[in-house]
């Protein structure tokens, strides 16, 4: 019956401060809705388990070359540790990207997997239709997601024993996965691959995954492929390049990309929890520091701590209660713009949402939240006796001390986790910049970046034929008014798509043998004539690609700079010949006859990697994706419309996209921008709340020393000196919250110190800038209640 009671008094209490009351529940919910929304992604991401039995069992194998870079697996030495290692139940190997996929009359692109080993069977995963084909079957089947199967084949039962023709070759369907199934990510069709999966120790062309035995069993493999790793060194010497293996549990390696942006927006996201949660504390203690002598007179009267503490936690809980609730609708749809605005570059996005787990925790630290607030408020007054407080909070007297200094220090700790989080900000905003300032080593701009595919093939002339079509298409865009160069390549820059490997010395040519040492490692691209120039890439030396280069002469390549110097050192590369054959299955050899530029192929935080271009016409095997620069004097929209006439017409069958090469660089930085705009608002906010908090105590503290400050105008006191007075007060605090997050912020740089591209971890300007500018804000703050307190008259003393 007292609970009751004393629900209805907090209710009528809040009511009658209704706009204090309201500002605090929202400045809650704004930081609870962030960090619901992050915890949400955290654990899909990060934290819940892989929707495969016993996931984890599950490992992902990759080799280590003598730097510790990591890298696939090649074809032999995946064999090798499928038979050599005890600890696993299974091993398969996987290789994935785009292709097409027609069913009857339609086709479709997507993303398609080709397996060895029993893919199938490590993942442990049943078809919803069918079954799945296993290690052992030879045929040419395909097992195909629950969404190609609904746009493909409409849902049909009678799907299986169904024909495909995936990338030119033909499968039966044999089972439909369920539709929580997407591993690799997005996966639309998965094919058995048939083929000898290769003699080279070098071609790192293989995705490899594992099932242990049992749990616990990951150390133990590790070094069982430790000592396989030294075996093969041993046996093989320079021929492979697999210095160790890395054994990484697959939840882990699934968010291992993501997993440095997600931390430093969990870190981002509590100092924004905690600035709410201060915040909130703050306007609770103004609201009861007012109630102070109603305590007193209630505690003379008879009432107890507990009932004082109950009465104070029912308040703290209305507003948190009323916090949560709008958290729970902001998370929500925050989610729905978070998952659109990460796009691909968030791993599992199809499990990220408000589930009841989620909300579960938050009501936990709702409630949590609560009773912090209101041990705050009873902490604030513990040292202080009835007849000391009557006497504090007189009639005209200032509120309580110990209430202030409680206050001061909240205010404190929230300026200081504001300025942690400004300069955080600040700092991730310098490397974006920094990012966008480095040289890609092509041009973008007038360039619009046209993709077309067509099934790849083993067929020599089925390529060539592809290759003259995609020429044909190539004359008919040059031939666009307004267009200046055309040319193409069979991946482009930034994308990290494409292959790698080590290239031969031209004395090599028979791959059916163990090759000799490499004399160099490149990525391997396709280019046209004309590439090199629409793309802005500049001709160092000798020559690019001409149309005199056809099949049937002899086979050339141009280089970029860090293979020739990587190479060759000051030699001149031109006329030198190399065997790179093991990239396309061509040996013919390949004779430099040019020099150009590097081009940051992985993105534009890693550094330019040395490629070899090979033209064509000549080895057109890997370029059944095909990516076609069209660079215009015009504006790209005047241009754009007679680019799809051509591909309407002349296309037919093609599965194309058109989009500007710029959005090529802006895709590249989607993670980092996606992580900026994050923390940027979580800064805002934050600035927000802190100003509003200072402005807050000090507005408070003017209302309840207005007495005091018309007594020390009748004493003799000047306005300057009260406004002084207030001005001084206020920025006592806020001056320590900069100094104390400045120092915070310098600590704790280093852990976001591998996002941040050429800006030093302690960066001198931006920790000025950021603490001068939130003084000036907090100065404003202070001078609006400064000015009230000067304009009090003697005359109020006496009222």
């Amino acid at each position: 019956m007292n609970i009751a009671t004393d629900l209805r008094f907090a209710l009528r209490s809040l009511r009658s401060r209704f706009g204090l009351t309201l500002f605090a529940a929202a400045s809650l919910a704004v930081g609870l809705a962030a960090a619901i929304a992050i915890y949400c992604v955290i654990d899909a991401v990060m934290l819940r388990s892989l929707p495969y039995p016993d996931a984890d069992r599950l490992v992902q194998i990759r080799e280590l070359s003598n730097e510790g870079h990591a890298m696939n697996v090649a074809g032999p030495n995946y064999s090798d540790l499928a038979a050599g290692i005890d600890e696993f139940e299974a091993m398969a190997g996987y290789g994935y990207g785009s292709g097409t996929v027609q069913a009857g009359e339609q086709t479709v692109r997507g993303v398609i997997a080709s397996t060895v080993g029993g893919f199938f069977q490590v993942l442990a995963s049943t078809p919803m239709l069918g079954r799945a084909y296993t290690r052992d079957d030879r045929e040419p089947f395909a097992v195909i997601s629950q969404s190609l199967w609904q746009s493909l084949f409409q849902g049909r039962a009678d799907v299986l024993g169904q024909r495909v023709i995936v990338d030119g070759e033909r499968y039966s369907v044999v089972a439909v996965m369920a539709a929580d199934f997407a591993f690799p990510e997005s996966t639309g069709v998965w094919i058995p691959y048939r083929d000898d999966i290769g003699n080279s120790r070098t071609a790192h062309n293989w995705r490899v995954l594992g099932r242990l035995k049992r749990a616990g069993d990951l150390a133990q493999a590790r070094l069982a492929a430790s000592a396989l790793a030294t075996r093969l060194k041993q046996a093989h010497g320079s021929q492979t390049d697999a210095e160790n293996f890395e054994l990484t549990p697959l939840a882990e390696a699934i968010a291992a990309p993501v997993r440095s942006g997600l931390l430093l927006l969990a870190a981002g996201t509590a100092f924004l929890l905690l600035i709410a949660i201060t915040n909130t504390t703050h306007l609770l203690l103004a609201l009861n520091a007012s109630r102070s002598r109603e305590f007193a007179v209630r505690a003379a009267l008879g009432a107890s701590d507990l009932r004082l503490a109950m009465q104070v936690f029912l308040e703290s809980l209305l507003i948190v209660g009323m916090a949560t609730l709008g958290a729970l609708g902001i998370a929500a749809a925050a989610l729905r713009v978070l998952v659109h605005a990460a796009g691909e570059s968030l791993p599992r996005a199809q499990g990220i949402r408000l589930d009841g787990a989620s909300i579960a925790i938050s009501l936990v630290a709702a409630l949590a939240i609560a009773v912090i607030a209101t041990l705050a408020v009873l902490w604030s007054t513990r040292h202080t006796a009835t007849m000391a407080t009557l006497r504090e909070s007189g009639r005209g007297q200032s509120p309580g001390r110990q209430q202030l200094r409680t206050r001061g220090l909240l205010l404190v700790a929230q300026t200081a986790l504001t300025t942690v989080l400004l300069i955080g900000t600040a700092l991730l905003a310098r490397s974006f910049v920094q990012l966008l300032n480095v040289d890609p080593g092509f041009n973008a701009d007038g360039a619009i970046a046209v993709q077309v595919s067509q099934p790849w093939t083993q067929d020599a002339e089925v390529a060539a034929e592809t290759a003259r079509r995609y020429a044909t298409l190539m004359q008919e865009f040059a031939a666009i008014p307004g267009v200046s160069v055309v040319g193409g390549v069979s991946s482009l820059p930034l994308t990290s798509e494409g292959a790698n490997g080590s290239f031969f010395d031209g004395a090599v040519s028979n791959f059916d043998q163990a090759p000799p040492a490499p004399i160099g490692n490149a990525e391997f691209r396709v280019a046209s004539p004309g590439y090199f120039e629409a793309a802005g890439i500049p001709l160092l030396d000798g020559r690019a690609f001409a149309e005199t280069d056809h099949a049937e002469g002899g086979h050339v390549a141009v280089i970029s700079a860090a293979v020739a110097k990587a190479t060759w050192g000051d030699q001149d590369p031109l006329g030198k010949q190399i065997q790179f054959g093991n990239m396309d299955g061509d040996l013919h050899l390949l004779t430099i006859v040019g020099v150009v530029g590097d081009v940051r192929q992985h993105g534009l935080d890693r550094e330019a990697v040395g490629t070899v271009y090979v033209d064509l016409a000549q080895r057109p095997q890997v370029a059944a994706e095909f990516n076609i620069l069209v660079r215009t004097r015009l504006p790209m929209a005047a241009v754009m419309p007679s680019l799809r006439r051509v591909l309407e017409t002349s296309a037919t069958g093609i599965p194309y996209s058109v989009r500007p090469l710029a959005e090529v660089r802006a895709s590249s930085l989607a993670d980092r921008r996606f992580s900026l705009l994050l923390l940027g608002a979580f800064a805002g906010v934050a600035f927000t709340l802190a100003i509003s908090g200072l402005y807050g105590l000090m507005a408070f503290a003017v209302g309840q020393r207005q007495g005091e400050f018309a007594l020390r105008q009748a004493l003799g006191s000047t306005r300057q000196r009260i406004a002084a007075l207030v001005v001084k007060g206020g920025m006592r605090i806020g001056i320590t919250g900069v100094v104390v997050g400045a120092i915070g912020a310098v600590a704790l740089a280093r852990v976001a110190g591998n996002r941040m591209q050429g800006v030093p971890t302690i960066d001198v300007p931006a920790l000025l800038g950021v603490c001068i500018v939130l003084l000036i804000t907090l100065l404003v703050a202070c001078l609006l209640p400064a000015r009230r307190a000067s304009a009090m008259t003697p005359r109020d003393a006496l009222m």
